[in-house]
């Protein structure tokens, strides 16, 4: 039951920011409620069928936006995303380096708070190389959280001055007219996300409900059933799930870990939050797309977010989707091998891999 009442509660949240038209309001509303539950009252779990559910909604809404007119236009935005990617991993090597040397931690465990390649993976190799695993995932909650609450105000502060004219007129979703009412349209929703989940559970890959949704929704469209697009109040209930689930995460031990390393870490997060932007502008001058899309488009904060922050903002969510989904496959495929030349050891190894 509370549970479930603090989702109603996160629910409620995120229709408040939207009705007063918060950047992706749904996502932030319950991000803060689930934080404050959290932070404030008792700690709190969900089932990771919920997060899949949640990644299913969200996807559904993305893949039924996609058209094939998409492929192509992304095909000449990799070779900027793979320059982006090298500067923040590059960056994030740095940055690993300087925490390791103005704090207490052991250099594998500072280079994995700071590479910038999913908080999932990077846990995953701290725990296989005998890191800290607790530090890992309170540094890595904190960058996410930071710029999942950030960047879309910023998105949405920018977009009232900056031309997104082209991207309003080319994104996809006016190209075909729907053929079923909506009445029977909710209910495909419902078995799309349904086929979504059986197909996540079967064949498990990293973020499977998200790509499974977007796949099949795409599928669905393109060439089974014209259908709508998904109705605000249903990417609202996704959103919502979404950002309790992350906000649940956060809790008091993750802020204790982050202040036992000092200003250093602070100046670690500002540094990642300054670089955001920098690799924006480069993605912005090598691609015709406007820079609050490419800013979405790049920024390390997890595809489903990044993507339905694009949605909420009327701008092109199949391009961020696209950008975020491949730059997430890149990096889990590449980290790990990139990682053992990337470690070194020290004389404080012994004793932080102890912590774990």
């Amino acid at each position: 039951m509370k549970k479930f009442l603090l989702i109603a509660a996160a629910f409620m949240g995120g229709f408040l920011f939207d009705w007063v038209n918060i950047p992706a309001g749904w996502l932030l509303g319950a991000m803060l409620v689930g934080a404050f539950y959290r932070l404030m009252i008792a700690d709190i779990t969900y089932p990771p069928i919920l997060f899949d559910l949640a990644l299913a909604v969200i996807g559904v809404s993305i893949g039924l936006t996609i058209r094939m007119s998409m492929f192509q236009e992304v095909g000449g935005y990799l070779l900027p995303l793979a320059i982006s990617m090298v500067i923040l991993l590059a960056a994030g090597w740095v940055l690993g380096k300087l925490l390791y040397k103005y704090s207490n931690l052991d250099a594998k465990t500072a280079l994995f708070c700071c590479l910038p390649a999913g908080a999932s993976v990077m846990m995953a190799l701290s725990r296989e190389y005998k890191a800290n695993l607790g530090m890992v995932a309170a540094f890595q909650t904190v960058r996410i959280m930071m710029l999942v609450s950030t960047i879309p105000i910023v998105a949405g502060f920018m977009i009232s001055f900056l031309n997104t004219k082209d991207v309003h007129s080319s994104t996809p979703g006016a190209e075909t007219e729907a053929s079923i009412p909506m009445v029977g349209a909710v209910l495909c929703y419902g078995i799309l996300t349904a086929l979504t989940l059986l197909l996540a559970k079967k064949w498990h890959i990293p973020i499977a409900a998200f790509l499974y949704a977007i796949v099949l929704g795409f599928l669905v469209h393109t060439f089974v059933l014209a259908l709508p697009p998904m109705p605000n109040l249903g990417v609202g209930i996704g959103m919502a799930m979404l950002g309790v689930i992350i906000g649940v995460r956060f809790d008091r031990g993750s802020l204790a870990d982050i202040r036992r390393v000092g200003w250093t870490s602070l100046v670690i997060l500002l540094a990642f939050f300054l670089l955001t932007f920098l690799v924006t502008a480069i993605f912005y001058l090598l691609t015709p797309l406007d820079f609050i899309t490419s800013l979405l488009a790049v920024v390390p904060a997890g595809a489903p977010q990044m993507a339905s922050v694009a949605s909420s903002l009327d701008l092109d969510a199949s391009i961020v989707a696209a950008m975020q989904v491949i730059r997430l496959l890149v990096l889990v495929l590449v980290t790990p091998i990139l990682v053992p030349f990337l470690v070194s050891n020290d004389s404080r190894d012994e004793t932080q891999g102890d912590t774990v």
